[in-house]
């Protein structure tokens, strides 16, 4: 396990970019499930990532305080998967909610809309996907946070642990796999608002994703 952690931890440390000096964290967040939330399917092609209605816990809305939430995701690879090295990336567009209510309902904590590059080690249990606007494509709206505070620039970071089976190539995309899950969404605020550390606290949360795999 913690060889495993290690080698997560470093894929993030070599991809997920840290937003700009005027956004801060308004979600870093964590799948309450001991078990995999995460289905990625494939057909050689194409491959599709969800997580349907999984419970999660959120540390920070907008600085709202702690919250359980339902999150979703849905999002399909728009190219093939290049493998560099002993890495792999594939690109992806799709869309994520934190709700009240399962499907999307409710209250919107915060809802995105994404273009974004999947990273990860070929045989590993980990996959980043991340997505950094400028200059990708990324559209925040909430209920709850001023559209002020959800401008450029802003990031989605969401790391997936425990993939099973392990990360791989099928025809021209990645295979498809079980996971769980934890991420950071960062936007401006509208104010010099300083950068806690965004990637400190995704750290965290693959550390209590492996702590739960560990103590389960």
């Amino acid at each position: 396990m913690l060889k495993y952690l290690l080698a997560t931890t470093a894929a993030i440390s070599m991809f997920v970019l840290a937003p700009g000096a005027h956004a801060a964290v308004i979600a870093a967040f964590s799948q309450v499930s001991p078990t995999n939330t995460v289905v990625a399917t494939d057909n050689s092609v194409t491959t599709n990532i969800v997580i349907d209605d999984a419970v999660t816990n959120v540390s920070t809305f907008g600085g709202g305080g702690a919250l359980t939430t339902y999150f979703s995701l849905n999002s399909t690879s728009t190219d093939a998967a290049v493998q560099v090295g002993g890495a792999v990336i594939q690109h992806y567009d799709g869309t994520f909610c934190f709700t009240s209510a399962i499907n999307c309902g409710g209250t919107n904590y915060l809802t995105g809309v994404f273009d974004d590059a999947a990273f990860g080690a070929l045989g590993g249990p980990g996959l980043v996907v991340n997505v950094n606007n400028p200059p990708d494509a990324l559209t925040l709206t909430s209920d709850i946070i001023p559209a002020i505070d959800l401008q450029p620039p802003s990031s989605f970071s969401l790391a997936f642990t425990n993939l099973t089976p392990v990360l791989s190539i099928d025809g021209a995309t990645i295979n498809g796999f079980t996971a769980a899950f934890a991420g950071v969404v960062s936007a401006s605020t509208g104010t010099d608002v300083p950068e806690p550390g965004a990637l400190a606290i995704l750290g965290l949360g693959l550390m209590g994703l492996a702590g739960v795999k560990y103590r389960k």
